[in-house]
């Protein structure tokens, strides 16, 4: 079942940065987030760095669903603030608008919560979403600072 995930980007981006409620459960432990400095520059992402590692610390105590929805508002707020201050112009799509036109990627990048939306730009695609879930699970070495300053510059091709 294909869901309209980028229709929900916005709202999710509120509940990271205001501390908007879910429908069903909260953001984990969202009382360490540093709220006033989340201002979508790529500077608050070092802050977003040390609230992720916080909850990779503590991966264990976070409810399955104050996890889908941390990992999709901070998530959406990432991929934000990589459109908002890259050289590239990146859109949002669901992964049923993208993946299926590239049947080889389905099968690398299956639906999931990591990919049920992604950013586009011209010969380019990024699964911030998912580096949010990789962070929590994996811990610091997915750092979304490094991660947003890679994906913001156009690749040169050889």
């Amino acid at each position: 079942m294909a869901y309209d995930i980028v229709s929900l980007v916005p709202g999710f981006c509120e509940s990271f940065v205001a501390g908007l409620p879910f429908e069903e459960g909260g953001i984990a432990f969202s009382d360490y987030i540093e709220r006033p400095r989340m201002d979508y520059s790529i500077d608050s992402l070092l802050r977003l760095d040390q609230y992720l590692q916080l909850l990779h610390t503590r991966r264990r105590e976070i409810e399955w669903q104050d996890q889908t929805n941390t990992v999709l508002a901070a998530g959406c707020y990432l991929g934000e603030v990589i459109r908002r201050n890259s050289e590239l112009t990146f859109r949002w799509v669901n992964y049923y608008d993208h993946f299926p036109k590239y049947p080889q990627m389905m099968a690398v990048f299956p639906e999931g919560l990591g990919t049920c939306a992604v950013l586009v730009a011209e010969g380019h695609v990024t699964m911030p979403i998912n580096k949010i879930g990789r962070f929590i699970e994996e811990g610091p070495e997915n750092s979304t600072h490094f991660y947003a300053l890679g994906e913001m510059k156009p690749r040169r091709r050889s």
